[in-house]
């Protein structure tokens, strides 16, 4: 009959890096813009006209032909600036009030604090961790504990089997290799192995050709097959008379078993007839 090949329970890491430290910059108040001042129009040359001939006596020409001055500028003011929100407290930060640049936020000074201990960090080294400032001590209290030996995870982290592990940690309990992001399997009670070291421990040979029975890239030998308290692969499944392949299925052609032998049902029917 066909049993399932030892299940390699491969589970995928993730590599991940954690935080840097950042400081936090202190904006000074902004300056208030200032309204444009009046622009006052200087009075219009008086212009005269090309053709125009003053004589003695007359009008003066240029008061008739003067152009009209143009309109006074009208007084301008600027926009009315729009005051940040402040990413904790979601209050206006006014333009005339110290802030705080961080997080790709603005913060009044007072509310970028540390949100586990709740000092303040202005103009202080902190930690973005998912989006939330820590500082330095509180940052490193939640860091993770390494599953293999115990201390804090301060750089590079690798997330498998539902643990955290340091990268130099993460390795082959046989062969002691580093598995980093590559594919692995779990032994029987937890242990980690590179694909290679674990097939060697827990891959049954196969009774026919006396290899290991490994499950190959195209699907093939994803089972083992198991007869008379032998395993097989697929392949290696076989009559051993006519060499037929024989169906791990128990139906027509499956494995008719006689005296110890592996037999397809016509060579079982064969060598039993035979008998009599």
């Amino acid at each position: 009959m066909a049993s399932a090949a030892p299940p390699k329970r491969m589970v995928s890491s993730v590599f991940i890096t954690l935080a840097s430290p950042h400081q936090a910059i202190v904006t000074p108040q902004r300056e208030q813009p200032q309204p444009a001042l009046q622009a006052h129009s200087a009075p219009a040359r008086e212009k005269q006209h090309p053709a125009a001939r003053m004589s003695p006596g007359d009008k003066s020409l240029s008061e008739e032909s003067a152009l009209p001055p143009p309109p006074p500028a009208q007084e301008s003011f600027p926009h009315p600036v729009t005051p940040d929100l402040c990413g904790f407290c979601r209050k206006p930060v006014a333009p005339s009030e110290p802030a705080i640049e961080a997080l790709n936020r603005t913060y009044h000074d007072g509310c970028f604090q540390c949100r586990s201990c709740h000092i303040p960090l202005a103009g202080k080294q902190y930690y973005n961790k998912a989006g939330i400032p820590l500082c330095e001590d509180c940052y490193q209290a939640s860091l993770e504990l390494c599953w293999a030996c115990g201390e804090a995870i301060t750089d590079h982290i690798i997330r498998a089997l539902e643990r955290a592990y340091h990268l130099s940690c993460f390795t082959c309990t046989t062969c002691k290799r580093q598995i980093g992001e590559q594919a692995f399997a779990q032994g029987d009670v937890g242990e980690v192995y590179c694909l290679q070291d674990y097939y060697r421990k827990y891959a049954p040979k196969c009774s026919a050709c006396n290899q290991l029975i490994i499950p190959k890239e195209d699907g093939t030998d994803s089972y083992t097959v198991e007869c008379l308290g032998r395993s097989y692969h697929e392949n290696c499944y076989r009559c051993e008379v006519c060499v037929i392949q024989l169906s791990p299925e128990p139906n027509e052609h499956g494995c008719y078993p006689l005296d110890g032998k592996m037999l397809c049902k016509p060579c079982h029917l064969n060598l039993s007839s035979g008998q009599h």
